[in-house]
């Protein structure tokens, strides 16, 4: 109720048109159960109207950071810990977050976009180090247990020189992909269109669109594919 208080205050503070941001306010309240935010900082945003939350917090310490959600999402037992400034998290219109995830931020200016009608079941995302981005596309589908990230977390050193040498890099997954369960995708790895990583492998290389990879480390097992959400019979 004190956070609703604070944002009706901020709303007549600021003269915007009091009717309009109050019936937003109002149906964003009601699509919400069980949220927390833990925001410290200033000038930090989430924008999302015509959402649905249940069990999300927002763990903010930084400036400048901007969540956007799009509507019609669905979000179930999410986690955002973001810590640092000028990150930015854009989630299209109609995606899903099914069971539970965690996005994690650290650093400044990193990047996080999923494109419309996605469904995640399970995820962690960590786009850590400054500019890193993550960038999922459109009608994805991930299963239980995924694992994206942009760093190895801890430095790796040459003995030679004695500088670091694993420092992050991107990830891309194009739009209609399907992760299967229990998979992991590192640092600078780009999937094609229409590609499927098989159930557990743990993806180190990027690959070109409409393959199957499968393994430890992944690798091509088949081309020429696509996937569809439908259990489609076989017909003789």
């Amino acid at each position: 109720m004190f956070n609703i208080i604070k944002q009706i205050y901020r709303i007549v503070e600021q003269k915007i048109p009091i009717i309009a941001r109050l019936k937003i306010l109002v149906r964003n309240t009601l699509n919400e159960k069980n949220c927390i935010y833990n925001i410290n900082g200033t000038n930090n945003s989430i924008l999302k109207d015509g959402v649905k939350l249940n069990n999300v917090k927002f763990n903010i310490t930084g400036n400048n950071n901007k969540i956007i959600i799009g509507p019609g999402c669905y979000l179930n037992n999410v986690r955002f810990y973001i810590k640092g400034s000028g990150h930015n998290i854009d989630i299209s219109e109609n995606c899903w977050f099914k069971r539970r995830a965690s996005i994690d931020f650290e650093d400044e200016n990193c990047t996080l976009f999923i494109g419309k009608n996605s469904v995640l079941e399970e995820a962690n995302i960590a786009v850590v180090e400054p500019g890193m981005k993550v960038i999922i596309g459109e009608d994805c589908m991930f299963g239980q247990h995924i694992y994206i990230r942009t760093t190895d977390s801890h430095s790796i050193i040459s003995q030679e020189s004695g500088k670091r040498i694993n420092f992050a890099k991107n990830i891309e997954i194009e739009d209609h992909v399907w992760i299967c369960d229990h998979c992991i995708i590192l640092k600078g790895v780009h999937i094609g269109k229409n590609s499927i990583i098989g159930a557990g492998s743990v993806v180190t290389k990027s690959c070109g669109p409409g393959v199957i990879l499968a393994g430890n480390p992944a690798k091509v097992v088949k081309t020429g594919v696509s996937w569809d959400r439908e259990r489609i019979n076989n017909q003789k």
